[in-house]
């Protein structure tokens, strides 16, 4: 018999299997639960309903699915959290989940706006969406979204759909096993400061390739990444036209270790002997290449600005950092096609000590370059100078110029 326990999350009361009895280290979630739920990603689901909101003030959804519910406590928020009047599918494999989640859909009174259905997810999406296909699909698994994506995608409504991603499997995505990210996203992954970026960059890549396979453009929304896990929210609709034009969003990023140094190149203009200009003198560093992957925009600022306008509505329910997350977001959304830089990591290169950021973002200002902090890490920023620039006035800084 499963240990049962009451949680709140958000603005929602559900239960679920009692995380701690069940845990062997300390109180976290593990796969082997009877009932997953983990506490650790409140801060992606506060965000994915402060995101659905946003979304549904341009886009008024019907009809959403969780192909992976596990607690169900994503679409409980969701339902409970979002306005509108909107009905969800969720799915999972779990008879264990069902029996819980369909606990807490009557525990919040949600019988006529709530189904959920124990099953593979891939044949649910596809066998579920036939007679009224889905205008939001989140896919939040342990591991990869890959496996989930070409279900996730033939199941959105054709006329235009959200759909939510999000990977855990970050040793593959950040260059420890890149040709395990090859096998799963398409493209390989290197080990750079600006990793994580990268990461977000070859799920995006392998989602515009699977669109693209399917008659389908897409538009990135926003992307987070923090903790352990990168997530990207997806505007999708049926447009060939439009996904032949996005080919040239995809391409490779070149860096190099020695100088840090980064570029982005696309793979409709890259060309065998197309140099790579190193920002140190006589540098010999071997250029590290990561893709095919997205090189595009990754932020949708009419998007973030909505967001922005309903924040004031959750706050007091949201966890501490998401205003500051979603600030940063805005902020770096114009910069996209910068690598970030990490100040500490160049310090580290050029044997420098690190000033503070705040003041180095303003030589650069001073120099009329842009220049803005990033989400991804709170000791990097993204720029239009390059990373010599940046090196040469941290020198300046410290007085070792």
């Amino acid at each position: 018999m499963t240990v049962i326990k009451e949680y709140s999350e958000g603005r929602t009361t559900f239960l679920c299997a009692d995380v701690e009895h069940y845990s062997r280290d300390q109180g976290l979630a593990t796969s082997d639960l009877p009932v997953f739920y983990n506490k650790r990603m409140q801060l992606n689901r506060d965000i994915s309903v402060l995101f659905l909101s946003a979304y549904m003030k341009k886009n008024p959804i019907d009809l959403m699915c969780e192909a992976l519910t596990g607690s169900g406590v994503r679409t409980l928020r969701y339902l409970n959290e979002c306005p509108g009047e909107f009905r969800a599918e969720m799915f999972d494999v779990n008879p264990l989940a069902v029996e819980m989640v369909q606990k807490n859909i009557e525990l919040l009174s949600l019988e006529k706006r709530a189904l959920v259905k124990r099953g593979d997810a891939k044949e649910l999406l596809m066998t579920e969406s036939r007679g009224k296909r889905f205008d939001y699909v989140d896919v939040d698994p342990f591991g990869s979204p890959a496996p989930y994506l070409n279900a996730a995608i033939q199941s959105l409504n054709p006329r235009g759909a959200l759909l939510g991603l999000t990977a855990t499997d970050m040793p593959a995505l950040c260059g420890v096993y890149p040709r395990v990210a090859l096998r799963k996203y398409g493209g390989s992954s290197i080990r750079a400061p600006f990793s994580h970026e990268i990461a977000v960059r070859l799920l995006v890549g392998l989602t515009y390739s699977v669109a693209g396979m399917n008659d389908y453009s897409i538009i990135p929304l926003a992307a987070l990444s923090t903790d352990h896990y990168i997530r990207v929210w997806f505007r999708i609709k049926a447009d060939r036209i439009t996904s032949n034009r996005q080919a040239d969003s995809m391409g490779f990023i070149r860096y190099c270790p020695n100088c840090m140094h980064s570029e982005s190149v696309s793979l409709r203009s890259i060309s065998p002997d197309s140099g790579f200009q190193h920002q140190k003198e006589n540098c010999d560093g071997k250029v590290r290449t990561a893709g095919p992957l997205w090189i595009g925009n990754l932020y949708d600022s009419e998007f973030l600005n909505l967001a922005g306008e309903m924040l004031p509505d959750y706050e007091d329910s949201f966890h501490k950092r998401v205003p500051r997350l979603l600030e940063l977001m805005k902020m770096e959304c114009g910069l996209m096609k910068y690598a970030y830089v990490d100040l500490h990591e160049l310090c580290d290169l050029h044997n420098l000590v690190p000033p503070k950021t705040s003041a180095v973002m303003e030589e650069l200002r001073n120099m009329n370059y842009r220049v803005s902090q990033t989400h991804f890490r709170p000791t990097a920023i993204r720029t239009n100078g390059p990373v010599s620039e940046v090196a040469r006035i941290i020198r300046n800084l410290t007085g070792e110029g």
